[in-house]
């Protein structure tokens, strides 16, 4: 392999990788990101085995060929010169020569072949949707999505798409979010939707070109998501997602509107001392106000009113500030609503004249 690129190009080729490969494997070649010169494009692809990602730059290719690299060495490398172009050229099977400028780096690398072979899904029966919406979407559930490997049905979230609708879902057993939208056509991956890891909504979020519209292909096993260069393809989690509308409760017969910022504010405020092992503070909802409050015996106490437009008989309960102020975070309108019922039902939040079809997010209260 002999080629030439342009920097920027293959920088920003380059940096995506970054997230998907490998950092603490036993498997050497998963942190590798593989180069492969043909034609007049240069080929890149990382995978962790769940989730690979591929790409391509454009390239003058004196002599084809490829070797897998040590990313995270060699992306730091290449943001690091200064020089417009960057030479590649192999001196061996498992040695890289890079020259940019006057800086010139040699470094060893694994064979082609050592790498593994990437999962492929047939691009017939692909949905296009425009990134932005997706990118948002995936934004405002991705926080509700669990971190426990032992649910692992739940380490992903259900993404629906048919009936002219566009649908995610995400849960880790203490809160839930769910965003829905409408898009042209019926889409490819009705039914019963698929469940999409949370490294590849990660990888998704990081991913630039909002005016595009992204190419979603449903296989037997993988998900395929193509952004111009890019194609990213998961493996579907296996196991059954709960009937989140079944859970979603439809009898909160109370309604508090806050304006989103100042309840935020406030939340982060008290939250100050709340402990690490007692994380919830408690509400108390009366006639125009919200009075938040934490207590704990080692650091001391804490309260503040927040007016907001609520009637009705007061209701009291306990919740986890993280979780109210991540829905806070991603909301987007100046108000935001809560439906309420009594100290043992969950709340439920929503945006006031939201851009969204249906944003919600429920969140179980907690005893203190």
């Amino acid at each position: 392999m002999d080629i030439r690129l342009k920097r920027s190009d293959f920088l920003s080729e380059l940096a995506p990788m970054q997230g998907i490969v490998e950092r603490r494997t036993t498997i050497p070649v998963l942190s590798h990101i593989l180069l492969r010169a043909e034609g007049d494009s240069l080929h890149l692809a990382a995978t962790d085995l769940d989730v690979s990602l591929t790409s391509w730059v454009e390239a003058e290719v004196a002599t084809p060929g490829g070797i897998a690299v040590q990313a995270r060495k060699f992306i730091e490398i290449i943001r690091a010169v200064v020089s417009d172009e960057v030479e590649l050229a192999l001196e061996s099977e498992n040695r890289l020569a890079i020259r940019a400028g006057r800086s010139r780096f040699k470094i060893n690398g694994l064979a082609p072949e050592d790498f593994p072979t990437l999962p492929r899904v047939d691009v017939e029966g692909a949905t296009g949707v425009p990134f932005a919406r997706v990118k948002g979407m995936i934004g405002k559930i991705l926080f509700a999505v669990s971190t426990e490997e032992s649910r692992f049905q739940l380490n992903g979230a259900l993404l629906k798409m048919g009936d002219g609708r566009i649908e995610l879902v995400a849960t880790d057993g203490h809160r839930l979010a769910l965003v829905q939208n409408a898009m042209e056509g019926n889409g490819a991956q009705g039914g019963e939707g698929v469940l999409v890891p949370r490294k590849a909504l990660q990888e998704l979020q990081r991913f630039e070109g909002e005016a595009e519209e992204i190419s979603l292909t449903r296989g037997e096993h993988h998900l395929s998501f193509r952004l111009g260069r890019r194609e990213m393809i998961c493996r579907i989690l296996e196991g059954t997602f709960p009937d989140y509308e079944r859970v979603i409760a439809k009898d909160n017969d109370k309604h508090a509107v806050f304006d989103r910022r100042q309840l935020g504010d406030a939340v982060q405020r008290v939250a100050l001392l709340t402990g690490d092992r007692t994380r919830a503070v408690r509400l108390a909802f009366e006639e125009g106000s919200l009075r938040i409050s934490a207590a704990n015996p080692d650091l001391g106490e804490a309260t503040e009113e927040v007016p907001c437009e609520f009637d009705g008989e007061g209701v009291k309960l306990g919740i986890n500030p993280d979780y109210l102020s991540q829905f806070l975070g991603v909301a987007e309108t100046e108000r935001v609503r809560f439906d309420l019922k009594d100290e043992n039902a969950q709340c439920i939040g929503t945006p006031v004249d939201g851009a969204d079809e249906r944003y919600l997010c429920v969140i179980m209260p907690m005893r203190i």
